[in-house]
């Protein structure tokens, strides 16, 4: 019985020892731009993870998401009139500290957004 108690205080010690942290709530976010391209806008802060709940542009191109400077997908494609939104990725997207947020392709007088959540990573 002893032994197995050990074991079990062994293993709780050591999933204590290797965890990753929790989260905190620090703030919302909305992060806009009118740049017609810009790969690397936005920067996750140190000790901060970014939860994008959604991604939008008012463009009649197809509105290019990029990550760390790798295209990701598109985040809409309208037809004449920029009615609704053509969303082609799924969300909700957990970014890192240090990952980098942009778009490409929005065209001039046009708008990029995105919608999430910022959190402080606890020790």
């Amino acid at each position: 019985m002893k032994g197995l108690f050990a074991f079990i205080l062994g293993l709780i010690g050591f999933g204590l020892a290797h965890a990753q942290g929790s989260l905190q709530f620090n703030q919302a976010l909305l992060l806009e731009s009118s740049a017609s391209s810009c790969t690397g806008c936005w920067t996750v802060p140190a000790g901060k993870v970014w939860k994008l709940t959604s991604a939008s542009g008012n463009s009649s191109n197809s509105v290019r998401l990029w990550l760390n400077n790798k295209e990701l997908g598109i985040i809409a494609n309208h037809a004449a009139g920029y009615a609704g939104l053509d969303v082609h990725l799924i969300f909700p997207i957990w970014l890192p500290a240090g990952s980098t947020l942009g778009f490409s392709n929005l065209g001039s007088n046009r708008n990029a957004a995105f919608w999430g959540i910022e959190f402080n990573v606890l020790p």
